[in-house]
């Protein structure tokens, strides 16, 4: 499970292990059996990730703030926002105000077609 929210947020930083291990310092070893799911960061490590991408350290283990598990999908929503802070204050809002309407529309749609189901 980290392993895999560690790939993802290295994809969407576009940023690799190596770059991690040297900006937090880090053995690259040590970041590089994080990234194939040999081992899990430690306490202090998982501070140091959670801080350097941003994330909670709850995140990082897979489950959000209040400890649920995050499903897949709720991962690549948060990552596509996150991306999205890349762009100007004005595209930005014009994004998520586009997602927020398409979302509506799918959903009343979807929701139109369960009832004549």
């Amino acid at each position: 499970m980290f392993s895999d929210i560690f790939s993802q947020l290295l994809q969407s930083n576009k940023t690799n292990p190596l770059r991690v291990a040297r900006d937090l310092g880090i053995p690259k070893s040590i970041v590089y059996e994080w990234k194939q799911g040999l081992r899990d960061p430690s306490a202090e490590n998982l501070k140091k990730l959670s801080d350097y991408f941003g994330v909670s350290p709850a995140y990082l283990l897979g489950s959000d703030d209040s400890g649920e598990q995050v499903d897949e999908s709720e991962r690549q929503l948060v990552l596509m926002l996150r991306e999205a802070k890349r762009l100007s204050p004005k595209d930005h809002d014009e994004l998520v105000e586009n997602f927020k309407k398409n979302l509506d529309i799918y959903l009343r749609i979807k929701g139109a077609g369960k009832k004549n189901d």
